[in-house]
């Protein structure tokens, strides 16, 4: 009988049927890549811009995808070019978790 580890298996329900969406922060522009958890790509790369108009864009992507799977924003932290996004992705009761980009080349 295997036995597991509570970390593990919180890893695996957190990671279990989920959407990766990582955003990559510009100053005029965002660019996006959608996998779901088994790495399976769920929409191409995409652009959207750095304002309200592309906002709105993004969250019709965002809608097409089935929400009872969770749904993982995660932008890289690049100084305030994000700012914006942020506060729409709030303001629409998406949660989301930044990343510092030379952190994960660091340990990557």
């Amino acid at each position: 009988m295997r036995t597991y580890h509570p970390m593990q298996i919180f890893i695996e329900k957190v990671l279990l049927m989920s959407y990766f969406v990582d955003i990559d922060i510009a100053k005029y522009k965002h660019d996006c890549f959608i996998q779901n958890h088994n790495s399976k790509v769920m929409h191409n790369s995409f652009t959207f811009k750095n304002n309200q108009t592309g906002f709105k864009e993004f969250l019709s992507v965002l809608n097409f995808l089935d929400h009872s799977q969770k749904i993982k924003i995660r932008p890289e932290s690049t100084s305030h070019y994000g700012s914006n996004l942020k506060q729409f992705l709030e303001v629409n009761n998406y949660d989301y978790m930044e990343f510092n980009p030379h952190l994960i080349k660091i340990f990557f």
